[in-house]
C-alpha cells in the first residue's frame, strides 16, 4: 500500500504543475481603441461592426501577431490574416482567418477514491476557437451603411481520466481513458453605421441574431459552453477636433469600453482604452494603449493590453474560478493574459489619397428621349465637391451613364480654395440609344470628380437617373419641339407625295404665295384622313412622333401640332408653337401651330381682307412677315376651318386678353 500511495502522490504532484493558459488577440488598433464599433472603416477588426467594411477604398490586406508577457510565454504567435475588397462602388466584402484566436485551459486535476484499491484522477482541457470571420457591407449613402457578419467557432473539451488498478506484478497500474467532445457553430451579426455629420458616428450591432450548430457538449459539460445568446451593442464616436476621436460603447451583456485616438500628424496615431464589466472586480478590469503609423498605402500598428487581475497570476486556479459565461469575445475577456500585438495593413488598387471629395449629388430632372440633346448645354444635375487639401485645386466633375453615353461628359474646371465646398453643374451628352427607351427606366449614373494634377479620379458617386419612355413629354412647350422631325423619311415622303399631286396648281400660283399655298395643300390633303383622339394613356405627357401620327392618322392637339410642324418644316416653311396657359384656368392650357407664309405685310390683302386673321412678326432672317395661326384640334375639317379657329383664338387670347403682354401666351419658334 505504501507503493500505491507513492504512485498516487506523484501523479497529483505532476498534474498540479500544469498551468492554465490562454491565447487570444485582435487587431492592435482594436485593442488600443476599445469601443471599436463606430471606428471600423476597413478590414481591421470588421467583426466588431461589419458595416464598416464599406469604408474601404479598394483592396485591404492585414496580418497580425502577438506576444504574451505573462508566465509561461513561449514566443510570438501568429494570430490572423484578413483580406477585403470594395466593389460596385457601394459594396464591400471581407474575410479573416485567425488560427491564433483561441483560449486554451487545463483545469487542475481532481482526485477521487472509489474504493481504497481504485483511486482515480481526472483532467479537463478546454479549447475555444474562432478561426473564420466573413462579412458583407453596403453603403446606402454617405450617412448610412449596413453589414452582415459571420463567425465560425469551435468548442472542445477533452475529458481525461486516470485510474490506478491492481496489476499482476505491481500493486497499482495507472490506466488512462480520454474522451473528446466538440461543438461547432456559425453565428450571424447585423451591424449599422450612421454618420449624421462630420463629428458624430453612431453604431449598432446585433450579435448572434441567427446561429447554426453542429454537435454539442454533453449535459455533464454544458456549463463549459460559451454564451451565444443574442445581444445588442451600441457605440458612439465623437470628433472634438479633426485629429481627435473619442469612443464609447456598451452591450446588453453588461460590458463596455471607452477609448480615444489622437493623430498629431506625420502619420502617427496614439490610442488608449479601458474595458469594463459589471461582473468583474475591479469594474475596470483591463486597459490598453496603442501606437500607429501610416504612410501612403501602408499602416503599422502596435498595442499593449494589461489586465488588472490575471486568473493564473499565482500559478493556477481551481475549477470554481472558471466561468465561461464571462467570455463574450475571444479578443478581450477576463481570462486573457497581458500581451503585445503588432500588425501590418496594406491597401492595393485605387489607393491614391483623394484631393477632392464628392459630398452630395442632385439630379435636376429625368431624361426625356425626345429632348435628350438639351442636356449637352443645360445642366442635368450638380455635384457638391470639397477640396480636401490645404492648397487651391482646379476641379472637374463628370458624369457617365452606361449604355446611354459613349463617354463621360466633363464639366469646365472650377477653382476651389483650401477646404472650400462648391456645387459643380453637370451636363451630359447622350447617344442615340436613349431614343429606344419605351418605358420608364432607372439608369445608373456615375459621377466622378478629378482634381489636377491627379491622373485618376479622386472620388466617385453612383446615383439613380430616370430615363422616360420615348413618347413621354415633360409638359414644357420648349421640349415639344424635340418631337418635330422634318428629316424623318416618312414625313418627307408624305409631304412630297401631297405636293406632287397638286403640282399644276402650285406651279400656276404667284411666287410670293408659294409657302402659303404649299401649307394649304399639305393641311387639306391630309386633314380628311385624320381624326382628333385623346392620348392612349389619357395623359397630357404622352406625345406621338410625326411618323406615328401619319401611320395612325389620329392624335390630340400636341400630336397634330408636332405632325404638321414636321410636314411644313420638311418643305422649308418655318413654324412656331403658340403656348396658352390661362391664369384663371391653368387646367385649360393649350398649344397650337403658327407658320410663316413668307408674305410681306404690305400684301396681306392678297390672302385675307381681315388683318385680324394673321399675325405680323419677324421670321428667321429677322424680317417681318405674315404668320398664319392654325388650330390643330379642328384641322380635320380642313385648312380654312383650322385657320379661322386659330385666328379667333389668337385674337381672343393674345390681343383682347393681353396674353402676350402679360406672359400667359407665348410664341416659341420651332425652326
Amino acid at each position: 500500500m505504501r507503493f500505491s500511495a507513492r504512485i498516487l502522490m506523484f501523479m497529483v504532484f505532476v498534474m498540479n504543475g500544469i498551468m492554465t493558459y490562454g491565447q487570444t488577440s485582435a487587431q492592435p488598433r482594436v485593442l488600443g481603441l476599445g469601443a471599436y464599433g463606430p471606428a471600423v472603416q476597413d478590414i481591421r477588426g470588421f467583426a466588431w461592426n461589419p458595416a464598416g467594411l464599406a469604408g474601404m477604398r479598394d483592396w485591404d490586406f492585414t496580418a497580425t501577431s502577438y506576444l504574451e508577457t505573462g508566465n509561461g510565454v513561449s514566443g510570438p504567435v501568429f494570430h490572423s490574416v484578413a483580406l477585403g475588397k470594395r466593389f460596385l462602388d457601394r459594396e464591400a466584402i471581407g474575410v479573416e482567418i485567425s488560427p491564433g484566436s483561441q483560449l486554451n485551459f487545463v483545469l487542475p486535476p481532481t482526485l477521487s477514491i472509489g474504493g481504497f484499491n481504485t483511486p482515480t484522477s481526472n483532467e479537463r482541457r478546454f479549447e475555444y476557437q474562432a478561426t473564420f470571420t466573413g462579412g458583407f457591407a453596403h453603403r446606402f449613402s454617405d450617412e448610412w451603411s449596413a453589414g452582415i457578419g459571420f463567425r465560425y467557432d469551435r468548442e472542445s473539451v477533452t475529458d481525461k481520466q486516470i485510474a490506478l488498478v491492481p496489476g499482476d506484478s505491481i500493486p497499482l497500474i495507472p490506466v488512462t481513458t480520454e474522451h473528446i467532445h466538440t461543438a461547432n457553430g456559425l453565428g450571424g451579426d447585423l451591424g449599422i453605421l450612421w454618420r449624421p455629420d462630420e463629428r458624430w458616428i453612431l453604431s449598432s450591432v446585433g450579435r448572434n441574431l441567427f446561429r447554426a450548430t453542429q454537435g454539442r457538449l454533453p449535459d455533464s459539460l454544458s456549463q463549459y459552453s460559451l454564451p451565444h445568446d443574442p445581444a445588442l451593442e451600441l457605440g458612439v464616436g465623437f470628433r472634438p477636433t479633426v485629429s481627435w476621436l473619442v469612443l464609447a460603447g456598451g452591450s446588453t451583456r453588461g460590458t463596455g469600453s471607452i477609448g480615444q485616438e489622437w493623430r498629431p500628424g506625420a502619420g502617427l496615431a496614439f490610442r488608449a482604452a479601458l474595458y469594463m464589466s459589471r461582473y468583474e472586480a475591479p469594474f475596470v478590469y483591463a486597459g490598453g494603449i496603442g501606437l500607429g503609423w501610416s504612410y501612403e498605402f501602408l499602416d503599422l500598428e502596435a498595442s499593449y493590453v494589461h489586465y488588472a487581475r490575471s486568473p493564473w497570476s499565482d500559478g493556477g486556479f481551481s475549477e470554481s474560478d472558471f466561468d465561461p459565461k464571462r467570455i463574450h469575445t475571444l479578443d478581450v475577456n477576463p481570462y486573457a493574459g497581458n500581451r503585445i500585438s503588432v500588425s501590418v495593413k496594406a491597401m492595393f488598387g485605387n489607393v491614391r489619397e483623394s484631393l477632392a471629395q464628392i459630398e452630395a449629388v442632385e439630379m435636376y430632372s429625368a431624361v426625356y428621349p425626345s429632348s435628350f440633346e438639351v442636356f449637352a448645354y443645360r445642366p442635368i444635375g450638380k455635384a457638391r465637391v470639397r477640396n480636401l487639401t490645404d492648397k487651391p485645386l482646379r476641379v472637374r466633375a463628370s458624369i457617365f451613364v452606361e449604355k446611354y453615353m459613349d463617354a463621360a461628359t466633363e464639366s469646365q474646371p472650377v477653382l476651389l480654395d483650401p477646404g472650400a465646398v462648391q456645387d459643380i453643374e453637370l451636363t451630359a451628352i447622350f447617344n442615340e440609344r436613349v431614343k429606344a427607351v419605351t418605358t420608364l427606366t432607372v439608369g445608373d449614373a456615375r459621377v466622378f470628380v478629378t482634381a489636377a494634377p491627379a491622373e485618376d479620379y479622386d472620388d466617385r458617386r453612383q446615383v439613380s437617373l430616370l430615363i422616360r419612355g420615348r413618347n413621354e413629354w415633360d409638359g414644357r412647350v420648349e421640349s415639344l419641339r424635340f418631337f418635330v422631325q422634318p428629316d424623318d423619311p416618312e414625313v418627307i415622303r408624305a409631304s412630297r407625295d401631297m405636293l406632287l399631286q397638286n403640282r399644276d396648281a402650285l406651279a400656276a400660283a404667284t411666287p410670293a404665295l408659294d409657302s402659303f399655298l404649299k401649307a394649304r395643300v399639305l393641311i387639306d390633303s391630309f386633314a380628311g384622313k385624320l381624326m382628333y383622339v385623346s392620348d392612349p394613356k389619357q395623359s397630357a405627357d404622352y406625345v406621338q412622333y410625326p411618323a406615328e401620327t401619319l401611320r395612325l392618322r389620329g392624335g390630340d392637339c400636341d400630336d397634330m401640332t408636332v405632325c404638321f410642324s414636321s410636314l411644313l418644316s420638311s418643305v422649308g416653311i418655318s413654324t412656331a408653337f403658340v403656348d396658352v396657359i390661362p391664369p384663371d384656368a391653368p387646367g385649360e392650357a393649350h398649344v397650337y401651330l403658327m407658320f410663316d407664309s413668307g408674305l410681306d405685310p404690305r400684301f396681306g390683302a392678297s390672302i385675307s381682307e381681315n388683318s385680324k386673321r394673321y399675325v405680323i412678326r419677324p421670321n428667321r432672317a429677322g424680317v417681318e412677315s405674315i404668320w398664319i395661326p392654325i388650330e390643330t384640334t379642328v384641322i380635320a375639317r380642313g385648312f380654312e376651318a383650322a385657320w379661322t379657329a386659330g385666328a379667333q383664338r389668337y385674337f381672343d387670347d393674345a390681343e383682347v386678353g393681353l396674353g402676350l403682354a402679360r406672359g400667359w401666351v407665348r410664341i416659341l419658334d420651332v425652326n
